[in-house]
């Protein structure tokens, strides 16, 4: 991996060759071949299940495409579904087909990313759709969030990877549960709970939770009392992967939403992930010391890492896109059509890059 002595001069993002019609048209597409008539997101890979983040993701990409049918379809199917009719519950993470045959939750433990991104977008929802029901949804989600979800661990606030994680010693956290850009929305919301001190704490914690070459780890281990990143039991918690490609997204969106520094200094490492002079690749799996874990590489990583590559080198975006992306387009989308993670952070990366409007 490359240096590169001017990775601080930042350039607004480069011009993209995709049109805002056509994520339209891949929105339409995912529709129509991942997500039920009754709104249920389908994770083909992994036996038909559906996740909260399956829901989240198809929230945020329906507001995103001002498609409020679609949206309340998934959300309704989220609360009678996930959340046991009380829009208030946090939701549970799982949902498929049980072991006697019978469909129902499988795993009632929330996870706190979706929790996140079904909260913000209710309340980008209520904002453009002027309808005040969302908002009130958002408000119950809320509390439940910051009570069960946000915790203090050695003097700073964290966001738990979800309730279960409350009282552990070391306490697990994702660095890609760290979402600034929604804390942001909520803090104008919510004047009631310290936001900016979330974001301030998750800026630093973010920094501590990094390979040698200032990559993201997919998990980090906190000491409860002290709150420092203690060693990992499981060594591939420190790796960047499927997890952690979500973090330079969010990074990028924290630059190009909010001008925010400390996330241009975050977003240096991943600049260099690819030498726009030689074969572009990059394994699924990048370990700690910036070596790849495998040699194959994953759709959806490039796919979110187009936003970070096209704030500061956007020749290198539009190659990846050419290159990487635009080969395996299919009427479904991109690649294996039973990677519906893949399809989003493909999707999710094109919309950050090209789209001028926020979802929220």
């Amino acid at each position: 991996m490359g240096g590169s002595a001017n990775a601080l001069v930042w350039l607004t993002l480069g011009a993209s060759p995709v049109r805002a019609a056509e994520l339209q048209d891949q929105w339409e597409a995912y529709g129509r071949v991942y997500i039920s008539g009754e709104g249920r997101v389908i994770d083909f890979r992994q036996q038909g299940v559906t996740t909260s983040e399956g829901q989240s993701y198809a929230m945020i990409r329906a507001l995103w495409m001002n498609d409020q049918p679609a949206f309340d379809r998934v959300w309704a199917w989220t609360v009678a579904n996930l959340q046991g009719g009380d829009p208030a519950q946090l939701p549970a993470w799982r949902w498929g087909q049980r072991e006697d045959g019978e469909w129902g939750v499988l795993d009632a433990q929330p996870a706190a990313d979706a929790d996140q991104l079904l909260l913000w977008s209710l309340l980008g929802a209520g904002r453009r759709w002027k309808d005040e029901a969302y908002r009130a949804d958002a408000a119950g989600l809320l509390e439940r969030f910051w009570t069960e979800e946000v915790a203090e661990v050695g003097g700073r606030l964290v966001v738990l990877p979800g309730p279960w994680a409350r009282g552990a010693d070391p306490v697990l956290v994702n660095p890609s549960y760290f979402l600034p850009f929604i804390w942001r929305d909520l803090a104008r919301w919510d004047a009631s709970r310290p936001w900016r001190r979330l974001l301030d704490d998750g800026y630093e914690l973010l920094a501590e939770c990094r390979g040698q070459t200032g990559l993201a780890a997919e998990w980090c281990s906190l000491d409860a009392t002290t709150g420092q990143r203690v060693a990992s039991a499981n060594p591939a918690h420190d790796n960047f992967g499927f997890e952690a490609l979500r973090v330079p997204w969010t990074l990028a969106a924290e630059v190009k939403w909010h001008r925010e520094p400390r996330a241009r200094r975050l977003l240096v490492p991943y600049l260099d992930l690819l030498e726009s002079g030689s074969e572009l690749h990059l394994p699924a799996v990048v370990g700690p010391d910036g070596k790849g874990r495998v040699e194959w590489e994953y759709p959806g990583m490039y796919g979110a890492l187009l936003p970070a590559w096209g704030l500061r080198r956007p020749a290198l975006a539009r190659r990846v896109l050419a290159e990487k992306l635009e080969p395996i387009r299919a009427e479904h989308g991109w690649g294996d059509v039973d990677d519906y993670y893949g399809q989003n952070w493909i999707w999710f990366g094109l919309a950050l890059w090209q789209l001028k409007e926020r979802p929220v």
